[in-house]
């Protein structure tokens, strides 16, 4: 018996070219000396957020919730107190009209919040993030600028240069001088270098070159960099970066999943051919057919395919006794990947990356599964364990780069936050206090107004008692405190006081 041999061809679409991009590093070759290589590729780092479906919400809500609600300045101490001194409280004022102008012209394009949440942004891709201090003609800190951090690379530290610093010893101002290695910073776009020396390095230096040289003309001195960054090593890493993997795995589901809806005419199925096989024509037909599946025009071909059988023996006469072909079309759709499984993936992907940024679904616009107390305890534990220590961070930095400098004394810079406090709830909170008499009605008089949104005027100090301190008083209780007013022509007055006071505990009560 003869042997028969079975042979098998695939048949498939033409793939679709990959890109050819290369991320090209202009600072290739000048690692050698004092530029230190970072670990990542920063341009690919820079724009992956455009490639993935949850990254960015991620970072715009560290934006949104860190700088996002403004930059103001602030007292640190009590100017109303009776022990602060009238001098210090009128130096507190001026300095604080000088830092909010010095706030309002930081930057005079963009907002201080625009360019700090463009700071935060590169730092949550890349790891890092950078801004330029501009200095005016007396040397004090006068603005400051983004700068891209895909440009920009670090270098060693320099020889240990003294510093004078201004600190507080038993509330007194002393100055003292300590030994500080800086860093310089150069960035390079279209193959053209500029360098850049760390903030508060005393020394001049040339931003052609980066050497350290007291005869540089003014117009080619380098400006200051201040280098925010995740972690402790010379370059930051992002926080995300351990689920990189999965970023990229989630990338190529969705565009799996694109090309099975480009593709969607493809008919899962194994061809079988009995004693018989194609011819050339037929193959190229099908070779063809495959290739044609892609878009709408192509939605309702039909597939003939024509095969020839084989001749197994001669007959007398020359003729040849041809076998019958038998062609069958399989269907293997139960061994394709379903589209749920990609779904699931996505979904465990955008879990691990909101993890990394210890986010809640709420953040990222994914709220459909939130009451309103899961809501409030989840903004309330972000808020605490997340956003209140970066803002604290962000504080202690302008504070540190700018105050200083600038000789503040009494006033501050403050990130300011979400605004949590519903004063329906804190209506309930107080209504046991205003019971015991514990509170005058000027302390309510801000909360009325946020209820009905208008401001209120407080009332003068002569009214502003608790109600039961001035029934009290009073020998016969409110009669008594009526004929008082009377006696003294105050009786209409008084009564609306009263009633407003009524009016009042009744809104907080209910």
């Amino acid at each position: 018996m003869s042997e028969r041999t079975v042979r098998a061809r695939v048949m498939k679409a033409a793939v679709s070219p990959t890109t050819n991009q290369i991320y090209k590093d202009d600072f290739q070759g000048m690692y050698s000396g004092d530029i230190i290589e970072p670990p990542y590729n920063l341009t690919e780092l820079k724009l992956i957020g455009e490639y993935s479906s949850i990254l960015q919400q991620c970072i715009d809500a560290y934006k949104t919730n860190i700088a996002g609600f403004g930059i103001e300045s602030s007292y640190k101490i009590d100017i109303k107190s009776d022990e602060t001194e009238e001098s210090v409280r009128e130096q507190a004022e001026r300095e604080n009209t000088r830092l909010d102008e010095f706030i309002r012209y930081l930057n005079l394009d963009e907002s201080p919040e625009v360019i700090i949440g463009y700071v935060i942004d590169d730092r949550e891709k890349t790891g890092n993030g950078y801004i330029e201090i501009i200095r005016d003609g007396m040397g004090q800190p006068a603005g400051i600028e983004y700068v891209d951090a895909q440009h920009m690379r670090v270098c060693k530290k320099t020889v240990p240069e003294e510093v004078e610093y201004t600190i507080l010893e038993n509330g007194v101002e002393k100055k003292i001088k300590r030994r500080k290695r800086f860093r310089r910073y150069v960035q390079m776009i279209d193959q053209e270098k500029v360098f850049f020396k760390e903030y508060g390095d005393p020394r001049i230096m040339d931003l052609r070159n980066g050497k350290f040289d007291e005869s540089t003309p003014e117009h080619l001195q380098a400006s200051e960099i201040y280098h925010f960054k995740i972690g402790s090593g010379t370059y930051g890493k992002p926080r995300w970066l351990g689920n990189l993997i999965s970023l990229y795995g989630a990338r190529k589901a969705e565009e799996l999943n694109l090309m099975y809806f480009q593709n969607g005419r493809h008919i899962p199925a194994a061809i079988t051919v009995s004693n018989g096989k194609l011819d050339d024509e037929s193959y190229n037909q099908l070779q063809q057919y495959m290739n044609d599946l892609q878009g709408t025009d192509n939605a309702h071909k039909f597939l003939l395919l024509e095969v020839q059988g084989i001749a197994e023996e001669k007959i007398i006469n020359g003729e040849e006794k041809i076998t019958p072909a038998k062609v069958e079309i399989k269907s293997l759709a139960e061994v394709l990947q379903q589209d749920a499984l990609f779904l699931e993936y996505d979904e465990n992907t955008r879990r691990k990356i909101r993890s990394s940024f210890r986010l809640p679904p709420l953040y990222t616009g994914e709220a459909q599964e939130f009451s309103r107390a899961t809501a409030d305890t989840a903004r309330k534990v972000t808020e605490e364990q997340v956003f209140q220590p970066e803002r604290k961070t962000l504080a202690r930095i302008l504070n540190t780069l700018f105050l200083e400098p600038l000789e503040f004394k009494y006033v501050k810079l403050k990130v300011k936050g979400a605004d949590f406090h519903d004063p329906m709830e804190i209506a309930k909170v107080l209504d046991p206090f205003i019971a015991a008499g514990s509170v005058a009605p000027n302390d309510l008089r801000t909360l009325l107004g946020k209820v009905l949104g208008k401001k209120v005027d407080l009332f003068p100090d002569e009214y502003n008692v608790p109600l039961q301190v001035l029934v009290k008083d009073q020998p016969s209780g409110l009669d008594g405190l009526f004929n008082i007013a009377k006696s003294a022509d105050q009786q209409e007055s008084l009564i609306d006081l009263l009633k407003d006071l009524r009016d009042v505990l009744e809104s907080m009560q209910s």
